[in-house]
């Protein structure tokens, strides 16, 4: 296995949210193999209960699941910090669930099987730098407003 394609700057926390604990498993054991701070749950509800306590920025779910469907829990984590990015994956594809997804602010959405984890690797990879490129702005606009500099 290859090493991150992307190194952040910056720590950065990833939770996998599917009820198919094999997925959950093998997500978890790839990316933790590859230097990410990552955990897995098979319960939405708990995972949105973590995603509100930790500090989590890349949240990867499934889409159809008991209890709380993916789209509910990616509205609910968009409600709570629309900063998170979230990337979705789905074995039951089907047009209403990928434009609800987009709609709702997934970052992209994976069909299953997993085959090729090259590119959700890859879809982390530009998830972090749109999360680094945010927290750079943050810093900016800190700065101007410690020195009371206008922008221009």
């Amino acid at each position: 296995m290859n090493e991150p394609r992307i190194r952040p700057t910056m720590k950065i926390r990833l939770i996998v949210v599917d009820d198919e604990k094999d997925i959950t498993d093998l997500l978890v054991r790839h990316f933790a193999f590859k230097g990410y701070d990552i955990v897995g749950v098979n319960d939405p509800r708990q995972a949105l209960a973590m995603i509100e306590e930790e500090n989590f920025n890349i949240v990867i779910s499934d889409i159809v699941m008991p209890i709380m469907d993916g789209l509910e829990l990616l509205r609910r984590i968009k409600n709570y910090n629309g900063g998170i990015q979230v990337i979705m994956i789905t074995g039951y594809v089907t047009m209403h669930n990928i434009l609800t997804a987009m709609r709702r602010g997934a970052e992209t959405v994976f069909f299953k099987p997993l085959n090729n984890l090259d590119r959700l690797e890859e879809a982390i990879g530009q998830c972090i730098s749109r999360i680094e490129m945010w927290q750079n702005i943050l810093r900016e606009l800190g700065a101007l407003g410690k020195t009371g500099q206008p922008y221009a």
